[in-house]
């Protein structure tokens, strides 16, 4: 709809390493709603998230994993292309999308007493 044509995210020969805290998918999921995340690079898609306009700046390991985590288990989905700056560095990023079940699930889990986090 927006941007360029979308390419399928290729399959990794090493696996990433896996996120079990709850707390923090849930956070990556309300983050990639607002301000949003982008992937940069051709083949290492490393996750920034938007800071301000095109502005964007480098996320956690333990962000990183979750969030391809999450577009693998289709929790999150690839957009188009857009042009971003990382500092003095300008380029080609592609957006990180949020289909509706991720939104209202995130929704609902944030409503709900949350038993991973500490009293």
């Amino acid at each position: 709809m927006f941007g360029n044509p979308v390419v399928p995210l290729k399959a990794r020969r090493s696996p990433r390493a896996v996120v079990n805290d709850m707390a923090v998918i849930e956070q990556v999921l309300r983050l990639a709603t607002s301000p949003g995340f982008v992937l940069v690079g051709r083949f290492r898609e490393e996750v920034y998230q938007r800071t301000t306009g095109d502005e964007v700046e480098k996320v956690t390991a333990e962000v990183d994993a979750a969030v391809h985590q999450l577009i693998e288990s289709r929790w999150l989905e690839v957009g188009g292309t857009h042009q971003v700056r990382y500092g003095r560095y300008e380029g080609p990023a592609r957006s990180v999308l949020v289909p509706c079940r991720s939104r209202k699930a995130s929704y609902r889990w944030s409503a709900l007493t949350n038993p991973w986090k500490a009293a």
